[in-house]
């Protein structure tokens, strides 16, 4: 568990409200998340990009790419890895997600 300490599961979003090849956002405590639909597989990272904070759920999600709105930063919504094309962004946080009665729980 390292640093995060004991991990809570928070539920996020209906899943049923997200359809494939859409993202979203979700204000989980003090946390938000940006949450996307990859063929029915939920994925969720940090909200904000790390080059200048801005709303990843804005942005766009080709296949497994999230692309910042601002400048185009990319990174990979399985794993939160930027894309090393755009080394203006770096590795941003990802968080394992849950499908449980219709309803995405994210594990922040």
């Amino acid at each position: 568990m390292g640093f995060r300490g004991a991990m809570a599961l928070q539920k996020a979003i209906k899943a049923a409200d997200l359809p494939p090849g859409k993202m979203t956002m979700a204000k989980l405590g003090t946390q938000e998340v940006m949450i996307g639909n990859v063929g029915g597989r939920f994925y969720a990272i940090d909200e904000i990009c790390t080059h200048e904070g801005g709303p990843l759920h804005e942005g766009t999600l080709e296949g497994t790419t999230v692309t910042c709105p601002w400048h185009e930063g990319q990174y990979s919504i399985e794993t939160g890895e930027a894309n090393p094309e755009t080394d203006w962004v770096r590795d941003t946080k990802s968080f394992p997600t849950q499908v449980r009665d219709g309803w995405v729980w994210v594990d922040v």
